[in-house]
């Protein structure tokens, strides 16, 4: 049975290199079997058809910038490209139906590349790390992944591996792909201009995003639910994370139009940018620039944005709504919006169980958030007095909490503008 996945979805240049190498796989009963990428693909355009790997190994060889290669169904194997491209080459599926599949992928030094349509196809084998990575991009720059699948491995209820690692890049652009069955979905370091938009994630055991060093980041539009813990492993999932890797900071992010769903998975933190345990005194560990705006979330832990050591922060019209763990209560499970040891911060129009950090800051502006909570049905913001509850995890496998008329998150026009879209499924 075909298993068909729909999505939502220091740069170092080798100009003068030329180091293609595609292995042909060997016969596998797994490996890029029964998948197919999502039906609204763009529809193939002109260019060369390519029937298998060592074709398209020639074809890249030869290439010289502005080709567009349409690969027939199958399994290519290995992929490595060293080549920064003067115009953007596209490798692409032909059919979404039939797409062709990359067991590994290596770009270094490449540049001016788009992937269309692909599926990046990791099987787990005995042995693997879980943090396994087959899909990197690094010293590397202009590279686009969209319409595609990241398919991962599963050892045991969990998934396994790291999706794509991206380090040391600029203009990387991942978009309307879906990432399934990982450790660790989509992490990178050192990268220059990251736009992240229109994915799915899901059945993921750790992060979603990971991520260190950025500048230029925009995470738009995205959805991620479900995510799948491994019981007893000594993983803290985050939907979301910006950490200070290499004791540095990162700057000028937006993190937009995301839905985080626990849904019918397992609870994590969801927007996450702690202090990660450094001296948030020094300049050169304090974010920049960061807007957090118009998000719905879905969770059962008390981390639904938390945002420490940031210059410039602003919070806009979120929707943080606790949804319940099955057999767990308190404090701990109510997700909150946290804003500790920031300046210049403006927190405005939020849905939210509680505001950390204020303490009547000159350099801070909160107003017009909405309180809500769901434990006092008497006291002001609870839950049934605000909401309509088109869907609920445990019974839908999703989660999707409307505005009631009339209610304070009405007249104050707060919270995040998706859920007036629900219900989206009827």
């Amino acid at each position: 049975m075909r298993r068909i996945i729909n999505g939502p979805v220091g740069f170092l240049a080798l100009a003068c290199l030329i180091l293609f190498t595609l292995v042909t796989p060997s016969a596998s009963a797994t490996a890029c079997a029964g998948i197919a990428v999502a039906a609204d693909m763009p529809k193939a355009q002109n260019g060369q058809a390519i029937h298998n790997a060592s074709e398209l190994s020639a074809a890249l060889k030869a290439a010289q910038g502005g080709e567009t290669f349409i690969l027939t169904g199958g399994n290519y194997g290995r992929l490595k490209i060293r080549t920064d491209f003067k115009k953007p080459v596209t490798i692409r599926s032909g059919s979404p139906g039939t797409p062709a599949c990359f067991t590994e992928m290596r770009l270094d030094g490449a540049g001016n590349i788009a992937f269309e349509g692909l599926i990046f196809d990791y099987i787990y084998a005995p042995g693997d790390k879980h943090f396994t990575h087959r899909f990197t991009i690094q010293n590397s720059r202009n590279i686009t992944i969209s319409n595609s699948v990241f398919d991962g491995g599963q050892n045991g209820p969990a998934g396994h591996g790291r999706g794509i690692n991206i380090r040391d890049s600029a203009n990387v652009t991942i978009e309307n792909s879906v990432f399934r069955l990982w450790w660790k979905a989509l992490t990178g370091d050192s990268v220059t201009n990251l736009t992240i938009r229109g994915n799915t994630f899901y059945n993921i055991r750790s992060d979603g995003i990971g991520l260190g060093v950025i500048d230029g980041l925009l995470i738009e539009a995205n959805h991620m639910h479900n995510f799948r813990r491994l019981a007893g492993s000594n993983d803290h999932a985050d939907m979301i994370q910006i950490q200070r890797s290499s004791n540095r900071r990162s700057t000028n992010i937006e993190i937009r139009d995301n839905i985080l769903d626990m849904g019918a998975g397992d609870y994590t933190q969801t927007i996450w940018m702690g202090g990660d345990g450094k001296d948030l005194s020094d300049p050169m560990l304090r974010h920049q620039n960061v807007l957090i705006e118009n998000n719905v979330i879905y969770n059962a832990q008390a981390h639904g944005i938390s945002v420490h050591g940031v210059d410039n922060l602003s919070i806009r019209k979120n929707s943080v709504i606790r949804v319940r763990r099955p057999t767990e209560t308190g404090g701990v499970t109510i997700p909150r919006i946290s804003a500790a040891w920031s300046t210049s911060v403006v927190i405005e129009q939020n849905v939210t169980s509680d505001i950390l950090g204020y303490e009547n800051q000159r350099d801070w502006v909160v107003l017009n958030n909405v309180i809500v909570q769901d434990e006092i049905p008497s006291a002001n913001g609870f839950y049934d007095r605000e909401f309509i509850y088109y869907a609920t995890g445990p019974t839908n496998g999703y989660n999707e909490y409307g505005v009631r008329p009339g209610s304070t998150i009405d007249r104050l026009d707060a919270g995040s503008t998706l859920v007036k879209n629900y219900p989206t499924h009827q």
